[in-house]
């Protein structure tokens, strides 16, 4: 009697034709339940990609929000930090001259910059530090940008980007290389 590879490690495992179906059919199900992983995960990879939309006009598009953003911030134009009431001059000649076609740009909320943030993009300012801004945005801008929020008459709100900070400041100081990234559509609060 001749005796198959196989019928040997069935024999010495003891195994049965039921436990080799189990295996088989816990392999299937485990490869199966792989490639639904990895391609739910590819969809998610290319959902986020889609949610901002480089409008090829100088700005970007937050599908989640409709907002649309200045694709730079004032920095990578003035190659300086400004102050609030500076920032609200940049404004008012982008908005003059159409920017992207639009004259109603402004500052944003200070929620509008915590949505658009998000600590694993690799997006760097213009010291080279990590701020969170989606890969459409341009990379090199400034770390502080200012926000509509004011406290009080002499104070304004600012947001940091790397850390997801908030902070204010008096209207008049720039000290910080702080710059503006203009932002168009219903204000987003909370």
């Amino acid at each position: 009697m001749v005796i198959s590879m196989t019928e040997k490690i069935s024999i010495k495992n003891n195994s049965s034709p039921l436990r080799v179906d189990i295996h088989r059919a816990l392999n299937s199900a485990i490869t199966i339940l792989a490639v639904i992983f990895i391609a739910v995960i590819i969809n998610l990879n290319f959902a986020w990609a889609a949610e901002y939309i480089d409008s090829n006009n100088g700005t970007i598009t937050d599908k989640s929000s409709n907002l649309v953003w200045q694709q730079a911030d004032s920095y990578h134009e003035l190659k300086n930090g400004i102050n609030w009431y500076q920032a609200l001059e940049y404004i008012d000649v982008k908005n003059s001259e159409k920017f992207a076609g639009f004259d109603d740009w402004r500052l944003p909320t200070i929620m509008e910059l915590k949505i658009l943030y998000d600590e694993s993009r690799p997006i760097k300012s213009k010291d080279n530090e990590r701020i969170g801004l989606p890969n459409s945005f341009k990379a090199g801008g400034s770390y502080y940008l200012w926000t509509a929020k004011e406290r009080g008459l002499e104070n304004a709100w600012y947001f940091g980007l790397g850390f997801k900070e908030e902070y204010f400041n008096l209207k008049d100081l720039g000290d910080l290389g702080q710059g503006v990234k203009m932002v168009r559509g219903k204000p987003v609060k909370k």
